[in-house]
C-alpha cells in the first residue's frame, strides 16, 4: 500500500514537473543567478555559426545632443566575427578590420575623412559587442523580461569595466580624428593624429558605458544589444576652438540578432574576399 501510494506521489510529481517545463517553454534561465546566465550565453554564442542582423546607429557630435549625421542604419549578415552590411553605406568587417565600398573600390576605414568619416564609421562589427561580454560576465545583472521578434527574452544588463571603456575610447578617438583631419587646418593647426591617445582627449573615470542584452529564454541566443557610451572630453584634450564643455559625444547602437544558425544569404565581393582572406 505505502509503495503503490508513493509511487502515485513520484508519477503526480513527474506530472507537475512536465506540466511546468510545457509553461515555460523548456526554460533554461531557471533560477541561475545572472553572473551564471552570462556564462552560459557566452558558451551557446561560441557554438553558433551566424545570423542576420540590423544595426542602428546614434552618434551625437554637437550641443544638446545634436546627432551628425543622422542615424545610421545597417542591415545584412553576420558569420562568426565577419560582418557585412547595407544601408548608410556598404561596410564589411572582419573582426575590429572595416572596408567601405567607395565607388567599387574597398579601402580600409582609416583612408575615410571628414564627414563621410563620421557616416561610415558610426557602424561596428556587432561580433565586437558579443566577444566583449565575455569580459563582463561577472558583473551581469538582471533587468527584466521582453519580448524581442516573438521571442520571450530575459535581459542581462553589463556596466563596462576599465579594460572595455579603453577599447571604446581609443576608437572614439580615432573616430573623431578621422571626421577632423577632413576639414583641413580649421582647427587652429591642431594636429588630429594626437587623437590616438584616447586617454589625451576622454575622462576614462568619467566615462560610462552601458550594455543591455535580450536573451532568448529557451535557447539563450542573443536576439537584442543596446550599447549606449557617454564619453567625457578633458579640457584641452581638442583645440580651443571647439566647446569642449559643451560638445556632447553620446553613442547609442541598437543591433538586432535573427535567425541565427539559418542560411542568410549575402553577396560578397571577390576583393572582400581576398583582403579578409575568405573562402
Amino acid at each position: 500500500m505505502k509503495a503503490w501510494t508513493a509511487g502515485l506521489l513520484g508519477l503526480a510529481l513527474s506530472l507537475q514537473l512536465t506540466a511546468q517545463e510545457k509553461r515555460d517553454g523548456g526554460d533554461k534561465i531557471g533560477k541561475d543567478k545572472p553572473p551564471a546566465v552570462a556564462r552560459k550565453v557566452v558558451t551557446e554564442l561560441q557554438k553558433r555559426k551566424g545570423c542576420a542582423i540590423a544595426e542602428t546607429v546614434q552618434l551625437a557630435f554637437g550641443a544638446q545632443n545634436q546627432q551628425v549625421p543622422p542615424p545610421g542604419t545597417y542591415t545584412g549578415v553576420l558569420r562568426k566575427d565577419f560582418a557585412a552590411v547595407k544601408g548608410t553605406a556598404e561596410l564589411y568587417a572582419k573582426g575590429s578590420n572595416t572596408l567601405v565600398n567607395v565607388g567599387g573600390r574597398f579601402d580600409p576605414l582609416d583612408d575615410i575623412k571628414g564627414q563621410d568619416a563620421l557616416r561610415t564609421s558610426s557602424f561596428r562589427n556587432p561580433a565586437l559587442f558579443l566577444k566583449e561580454l565575455e569580459m563582463l560576465v561577472a558583473a551581469a545583472t538582471f533587468g527584466g523580461d521582453e519580448t524581442v521578434d516573438g521571442k520571450d527574452c530575459q535581459v542581462l544588463d553589463f556596466l563596462a569595466n576599465d579594460a572595455v571603456l579603453k577599447i571604446h575610447l581609443k576608437e572614439a578617438a580615432d573616430r573623431l580624428g578621422r571626421a577632423l583631419r577632413g576639414f583641413g587646418g580649421g582647427f587652429g593647426g591642431f594636429d588630429p593624429g594626437n587623437l590616438a591617445n584616447a586617454q589625451s582627449v576622454f575622462d576614462e573615470k568619467k566615462t560610462v558605458a552601458t550594455y543591455r542584452v535580450c536573451v532568448g529564454k529557451t535557447d539563450l541566443n542573443v536576439y537584442r544589444l543596446e550599447f549606449v557610451i557617454r564619453p567625457k572630453l578633458k579640457p584641452g584634450g581638442l583645440p580651443k576652438e571647439v566647446p569642449v564643455d559643451r560638445l556632447n559625444y553620446d553613442t547609442k547602437v541598437d543591433v538586432l540578432f535573427t535567425k541565427w544558425d539559418e542560411d542568410v544569404p549575402f553577396d560578397i565581393p571577390g576583393p572582400v574576399k581576398a583582403k579578409f582572406a575568405l573562402p
